[in-house]
């Protein structure tokens, strides 16, 4: 089966560095005239994302959902924002400030999905299935989402009381940044409606499926790796958590201890052979 600048504008140690302390430096690093388009946009990214996260402690799974603000039209205005986003990521990957390269999960939506993953995206509207773990993950951050809501609604409050609201910066802030967590408050909603939880004592042992465990030995070369195959909802790579939807999880699901898969990677085809499954 085949699928497929040296002067900081801070003093923070890179470790301890937050979004906003990363967007202050980088900021200094634009030439003048790009930065009135630049800085709006990363100022966006940074209400969405929140400010005073910790750089190192961001996943690809935390910054692709901001893909979602952007919809699916591909003007010259959504690839500039998705550009600048973009820009600013692989500046902090380049600094060192975080070991994974995040800019790719930034993009500009697609309107429709290739055959391959049509199904699988699907059967998702209908039914997901996600762990126990993912399950508890998702209700916790519903929760701090609910509890933000509050808060920015309070924020609201106090900029539309603070002057014109036909000319008012905060508020304009306050209000768009209210959408973005409505928005997410509505997905994870939607998938906690339609989730259905699989539970250890439930897993079939014999057969990789959502929520198995699985090493994985890449032929020729005596590397094996042990990947958790996951609801898209789920998926985190910096904790070997793979979507059932990307290339490698569909390729696997059902498979069996002893075979083998072929999936296309950008530096071609690799051939894994499936050596245990807990």
């Amino acid at each position: 089966m085949v699928i497929q600048t040296d002067d900081p504008a801070v003093s923070t140690e890179p470790e301890d560095f937050t979004v906003q302390d990363a967007i202050t430096e980088y900021v200094m690093t634009i030439a003048d005239e790009k930065k009135r388009m630049i800085h709006p946009e990363l100022t966006k990214f940074a209400r969405w994302i929140g400010g005073t996260h910790v750089l190192t402690a961001l996943r690809p799974s935390d910054v692709s959902p901001y893909s979602e603000t952007f919809g699916t039209s591909a003007s010259d205005a959504n690839k500039q924002r998705v550009a600048a986003v973009k820009d600013f990521l692989n500046y902090v990957k380049k600094k060192g400030y975080i070991d994974i390269s995040l800019a790719p999960h930034i993009r500009v939506r697609k309107p429709t999905l290739n055959a391959a993953r049509g199904t699988a995206m699907r059967r998702r509207n209908s039914e997901v299935q996600i762990t126990r773990q993912g399950y508890d993950e998702m209700v916790n951050r519903l929760e701090v989402l609910r509890n933000e809501t509050v808060r920015l609604a309070e924020e609201i409050e106090r900029a539309a009381a603070s002057g014109d609201v036909r000319e008012n910066s905060p508020l304009e802030a306050a209000r768009e940044n209210q959408g973005m967590v409505q928005a997410q408050i509505n997905r994870l909603e939607s998938t906690l409606k339609v989730a259905t939880i699989i539970e250890e004592s439930e897993r079939v042992n014999d057969q990789v499926q959502i929520g198995s465990w699985v090493t994985l030995s890449k032929s020729g070369s005596g590397m094996s790796v042990d990947y958790q195959v996951v609801a898209a909802n789920e998926a985190n790579p910096l904790r070997n958590k793979i979507s059932d939807i990307s290339p490698l999880g569909s390729a696997i699901l059902g498979c069996k201890i002893g075979d083998q898969v072929t999936v296309k990677a950008p530096a071609g085809s690799q051939d894994f052979s499936v050596a245990a499954i807990f």
